[in-house]
């Protein structure tokens, strides 16, 4: 994989940002409680290749993880109870 371009789409369900210097992976709230898990594994297994390739140390801000050791169980509950908040209170 190489390190550039600003931003890659992933069955369109996820969206890498890259600039160079940084990487953002964002994932829109559409995947309430047990839908998150297959979206969240795919998100960590991108942010593990980033951090190989690029040699960046990736970190999840929502559930305050490191991407390479964080728990993927934490991190799709915590988008999957988003998303089922979103869904329910502003739709």
């Amino acid at each position: 994989m190489p390190c550039g371009g600003p931003a890659f789409m992933h069955g369109g369900h996820l969206q890498l940002d890259y600039d160079g210097d940084s990487a953002n992976i964002e994932i829109p709230y559409r995947y309430p409680e047990s839908e998150a898990l297959p979206i969240m594994a795919e998100a960590y297994r991108i942010g593990r290749m980033v951090e190989e390739e690029c040699g960046l140390e990736g970190y999840d801000y929502e559930v305050k993880q490191p991407v390479r050791t964080g728990d993927i169980d934490v991190a799709a509950a915590r988008l999957g109870g988003i998303a089922r908040w979103a869904q329910e209170t502003l739709t």
